[in-house]
C-alpha cells in the first residue's frame, strides 16, 4: 500500500509540472504583451501551483521513508533469522570471503541499499513520466526548423534534447565506472574498522591482562589509516561525476535558449513559447540525465547490496557444507549402530 501511494503521489507530482510548464507559456506570452489584467489571475494560479507541490512534496516524503523503514525492517530481519537459525552466527568464520564484518553488512549495508533502492526507483519512474510528458511538449511547441541549405531538421528541440542528454550520460558513465568498485571496497573496509573496535571492548581483560593497549592502538591505526585511503579514492572519482553533474545544471538552463533563438528573431516563437521549452527542455534532462545525477547514489546502492548479498551466500554455501558433512558422518555411524543393536 506504502508502495502504490508513492507511486500514485508521483503521478501527481510530474502532473502539477506539466500544469506549471503551461502555466510558463500563458504568463511569459502575457507579460510580453503587456496584459496587466491577465497577469493577476495567473499569478493566484501560480501560488495554487505552489501551494500544492508544497503539499504533495511533505506527504511524498513521509510516504517514502515509512516504505524505506519498512522495507529494512522485512529484510534485515529475514536476513538475521536466517544468521541465526542456520547456526551462521556460530560456525561462519569471519575472516571468510563476503563474511567479513557481518553485523555492519546486516546493519549498514542493509540500511544504505535499501534507502538507495526506493529513492532510485522513485526517482526512475518519476524520470520516465516527466519524459513521456515533455517530449511531447518540445515536439509540439518546438516544432521543425529550416536550415538554410533548404534542409528541415523535424522536432529539432526534441533531437537537440536526446542528443545533449546521451552526450551528458556518457561523459559521466565513462568517468564514474570505477566508483562502483572503490564504494563497496570503502564500505568492506567501514566495517573492519568497526570489527576492530569491537574486539577491544570483548577482549578488553585479555588487553589488559598482557599490557596490549600498544599493540590494539597500532591495529586500529593500521585499519583507519586504510580506511582513510579507501575513502580518499573514491572522492577522486566521485568529484569527477559531480564535476559533469555541475557543469550540466549551468549549461541546462542556457542551452534551449540558444537553440531557441532563431525562430524567436524571425518571429516564428513567442516568448511564451521559449520559457515553455526552456522549462520543458529542462525536465526532459532531469529525466534522460537521471544516469548522471544518481551515478554516485547508484554506486553506493550497488556496493552495499553486493556485500549484503556476498553474506548471505557465505551462510549459504555454509549451511550447504555443514549438511554434507552431517550427512557423511551419519552414513559412517549408521553401520556400527546397526550392528550393536
Amino acid at each position: 500500500m506504502l508502495a502504490l501511494a508513492l507511486l500514485c503521489l508521483v503521478l501527481v507530482s510530474v502532473t502539477l509540472q506539466a500544469l506549471i510548464n503551461t502555466w510558463n507559456a500563458s504568463f511569459f506570452n502575457a507579460l510580453e504583451k503587456k496584459a496587466q489584467t491577465d497577469l493577476g489571475p495567473l499569478l493566484w494560479q501560480f501560488a495554487g501551483y505552489v501551494i500544492a507541490g508544497g503539499l504533495v512534496m511533505a506527504v511524498t516524503v513521509v510516504v517514502r521513508m515509512y516504505l524505506m523503514v519498512h522495507l529494512r525492517k522485512w529484510v534485515t530481519a529475514a536476513i538475521y533469522t536466517h544468521w541465526l537459525d542456520s547456526g551462521a552466527y556460530l560456525r561462519l568464520d569471519r575472516n571468510a570471503a563476503g563474511a567479513e564484518t557481518p553485523e555492519f553488512r546486516i546493519a549498514d549495508d542493509v540500511r544504505v541499499a535499501l534507502d538507495q533502492m526506493v529513492d532510485l526507483a522513485v526517482g526512475f519512474f518519476t524520470s520516465v513520466l516527466l519524459a513521456i510528458t515533455f517530449f511531447e511538449v518540445l515536439a509540439r511547441v518546438g516544432g521543425s526548423l529550416r536550415l538554410e541549405s533548404g534542409f528541415t531538421v523535424p522536432a529539432y528541440f526534441l533531437v537537440g534534447a536526446i542528443c545533449y542528454a546521451f552526450l551528458m550520460s556518457g561523459i559521466a558513465t565513462f568517468l564514474g565506472a570505477p566508483l562502483v568498485g572503490r564504494i563497496q571496497r570503502k564500505n568492506h573496509q567501514e566495517g573492519v574498522f568497526r570489527y576492530e573496535l569491537m574486539k577491544v571492548r570483548e577482549d578488553a581483560r585479555e588487553i589488559s591482562a598482557s599490557r596490549g593497549e600498544a599493540k590494539q592502538a597500532g591495529i586500529l591505526a593500521g585499519a583507519l589509516d586504510e580506511l582513510v585511503h579507501q575513502w580518499h579514492r573514491v572522492i577522486a572519482w566521485q568529484a569527477q561525476v559531480l564535476g559533469v553533474a555541475s557543469s550540466n545544471a549551468v549549461l541546462v538552463g542556457v542551452f534551449p535558449v540558444i537553440l531557441a533563438i532563431p525562430k524567436y528573431l524571425s518571429g516564428e516563437m513567442t516568448l511564451g513559447s521559449v520559457m515553455q521549452l526552456a522549462t520543458a527542455f529542462v525536465q526532459v534532462q532531469m529525466a534522460l540525465n537521471w544516469i548522471v545525477d544518481n551515478f554516485v547514489r547508484f554506486a553506493e546502492l550497488r556496493a552495499s547490496a553486493n556485500r549484503v548479498g556476498e553474506l548471505v551466500f557465505a551462510m549459504d554455501g555454509m549451511t550447504d557444507a555443514e549438511a554434507l558433512r552431517e550427512a557423511d558422518g551419519a552414513a559412517v555411524v549408521s553401520p556400527s549402530t546397526t550392528s550393536s543393536t
